[in-house]
Formats: structure tokens, C-alpha cells, sequence
């Protein structure tokens, strides 16, 4: 079977290649026009959210690779461990049946898009984005200045050259290859690869920004949702970037001056330069603002501490018994262990309390 999402998946499991219109974000597949109309139609397939395969490839990589079915059992993910930071489906939950903070998914993802998490990630990406554009303009601008400022010491000293013999062709030449070489190699160099990581850097998060606007807009809940920890981890490294820059220095603002020797008595004899190359740099007037340490933790999306949980009495539900054991399900039914007269059974019922199952077996040979 082809993994390519613009086929068909379903022609192809039939070894027929057709291209693919729509994106089943439950399914997990591609469709084309006649299996999108005939999954419309089943009546447990409804409900599922489609969206046009141009949205679905729009997404980034990373967030399109985010399945909602589980691929040892072939079931849909309803669960999530915290413990682990793993998906589960109600077959895996039997490997984490010791696990105390079990959740459902529903409730992670739950008004995900327009959580605080996921609109304080889209401010992190515009100011992430804000602050490498003032770096790229601090930088061109520096450079803009350093290279009126290497004109203008360059005019001075050919007008100083020009009233000069040939002695003075030597100290001139000189001088204007230590201002090149200084300016050139120790500033201009340095700089300009300093302004293409900006550059570099800046188009990395415009990109991740993009994915974002695709996301909101096409991506499915649980995408969104394990999307948060790389938006929070980028905006993190970028931010911890500009820092490593501020504190190397490498930001500074780079002037320099040339200096004309005014006097030059016994000027033959004595005068070997016609003056230095000095440097100097000013700190950037850019405030290099860290945002706050933030990462995508999944128990920070609302889950609150088992103490801060109100319980309140829904119904009530009279049954005759003695119970030693009691489970939710996912889909809320209730399932009873009832060992009355020692005879072990188990009850299955509705949320409410009507009886759907009464099995006389033992609960460790019941498997749900």
C-alpha cells in the first residue's frame, strides 16, 4: 500500500491509482472524489473531519506525521499516559493499568486552538519573528554606516595623497591597506556572516510561523496539540540565539576612525605613516528580552491535581450486592465486580444504571 497522500488510499488497497481530493484526519487517509461521497454516507464515518488534501500537504512534516490510530493494534487512539508521553488505545491501556494519570484525549485537545498555550505560541513566533527583523536592520544599517564611514576616511586620505610626492605613495598605500584589511576582514566580514545567520535564523521561524497559520486552519486538534512542545522548543532556541549573540558581542556596533597626522615636521626623514586605523565598538541599543521558559508540558494543558478535583452527585444508582470493584469506561459505561455469595460476576451497564451485561465469570478472565 502506497503511503503517498495524493493517491487514493482506498483505490490503491484495491491496486487502483486514482488522485486524492480530500484528507480524513480520523481515517488517517486520503480520498478521492468517489470513496470521499461514499464515506460520506456511512453512518459512523459522518461525523469525521475532511479537509482538502491542498490544506492537509501544507501542513509541515512534523505535524501531518501526528496519527490518530494506533499502528500495533489497529485502533483509535482514546487515551494518553502523562507518565509516559505516549498515546494509547483501550487495547494499550492494558499495559498501563498502573498508571494514575491516564486521560483522555478529548479532554487534552479539547478547545485546543484557542487555548492560552496555543495563542501564547502564536505571540512567541511574532515576537521571535519582530526581534530578528530589528537584528537585521541593526546589522544592515551598521554595515550601511561602515561603508559610508570607509568612503569618507578613503576620500581624506587620497585629498592627503594628492599633495604628497612620491614618498607619501608608500605610507599612503600603506595606510589604505590597514584600513581595507581592518574594515574588510575584521568587520565587514564579520558581520555580514553574522547577518546571514539572522537572515537564516529569521526564515526559519517565518517558516514555523507559516505552519502555524496552517495548522490553525487545517490541522486537527491532536496535531495541534503535540505541535505546542516544537513551537515552544524553537521559539526557546531562537530566543537563547539572539542571547548567545548579544553576549558574544557580536552585535555590537562597530565604528571606526582614521586619524591624519596634522603635523609632520622633518616630514622625509621621520613621518613613516600618514596615520592609524582604530576601531571601536558600541553596544547595541537592541534590548535582548528572554520570553519565559516555556514548554509544551501535557499535564499544563488543564489537567488539574486529583486534590483540586469538586466531585458533584450526577445520579444516583441503586443495585443489590457486594461490589469490590468498579470501572469507567471510555464511552462511560459502568463495569461492576460482584462477589455476593461467592460467586464472582460481572455487571456491565449504561451510564445511568440499566443493566446491559451480567456475566457469571471471573473478573481476571473478563477482557473488555
Amino acid at each position: 500500500m502506497t503511503t503517498n497522500p495524493k493517491v487514493c488510499s482506498i483505490c490503491d488497497q484495491r491496486h487502483i491509482t486514482k488522485p486524492s481530493t480530500d484528507w480524513c484526519s480520523e481515517c488517517n487517509q486520503a480520498l478521492c472524489t468517489e470513496c470521499k461521497d461514499f464515506h460520506a454516507v456511512i453512518k459512523a464515518l459522518q461525523h469525521h473531519s475532511m479537509i482538502p488534501i491542498e490544506n492537509y500537504l501544507s501542513l509541515g512534516s512534523s505535524f501531518s506525521l501526528v496519527e490518530g490510530h494506533c499502528s500495533v493494534h489497529d485502533d483509535k487512539y482514546q487515551l494518553f499516559c502523562q507518565s509516559h508521553d505516549c498515546l494509547l488505545c483501550l487495547t494499550c491501556l492494558e499495559e498501563h493499568m498502573k498508571c494514575e494519570d491516564v486521560v483522555r484525549i478529548s479532554k487534552l485537545t479539547k478547545d485546543v486552538k484557542t487555548s492560552e498555550n496555543f495563542i501564547e505560541a502564536q505571540k512567541g513566533l511574532s515576537d521571535i519573528t519582530l526581534k530578528f527583523s530589528k537584528l537585521q536592520s541593526h546589522l544592515e544599517e551598521n554595515l550601511s554606516d561602515i561603508k559610508t564611514q570607509k568612503e569618507s576616511a578613503l576620500r581624506e586620505i587620497t585629498q592627503i595623497r594628492e599633495k604628497m610626492n612620491n614618498h607619501l605613495n608608500q605610507i599612503e598605500n600603506a595606510l589604505k591597506t590597514e584600513l581595507c584589511e581592518l574594515v574588510d576582514d575584521q568587520c565587514h566580514n564579520n558581520i555580514h556572516m553574522t547577518l546571514q545567520e539572522v537572515i537564516k535564523e529569521k526564515a526559519n521561524v517565518e517558516h514555523f510561523q507559516q505552519q502555524m497559520v496552517d495548522l490553525c486552519k487545517y490541522g486537527s486538534d491532536l496535531q495541534a496539540f503535540f505541535c505546542l512542545r516544537k513551537i515552544f522548543a524553537k521559539t526557546a532556541s531562537a530566543d537563547q540565539y539572539m542571547q548567545t549573540l548579544a553576549d558574544d558581542g557580536r552585535l555590537y556596533r562597530v565604528i571606526f576612525t582614521c586619524n591624519i597626522v596634522k603635523q609632520i615636521p622633518e616630514f622625509f626623514s621621520n613621518v613613516k605613516s600618514l596615520g592609524s586605523i582604530q576601531l571601536q565598538k558600541i553596544p547595541s541599543q537592541i534590548k535582548m528580552e528572554s520570553a519565559k521558559d516555556k514548554e509544551a508540558q501535557l499535564a499544563s494543558l488543564g489537567i488539574k491535581s486529583i486534590n483540586d478535583i469538586k466531585l458533584n452527585l450526577v445520579h444516583t444508582i441503586n443495585l443489590t450486592g457486594e461490589f469490590t470493584g468498579c470501572c469507567i469506561l471510555p464511552d462511560e459505561k459502568i463495569v461492576l465486580c460482584d462477589s455476593k455469595y461467592n460467586s464472582d460476576c460481572i455487571q456491565i451497564l449504561h451510564p445511568h444504571g440499566e443493566l446491559i451485561l451480567k456475566s457469571p465469570r471471573h473478573p481476571a478472565i473478563i477482557r473488555m
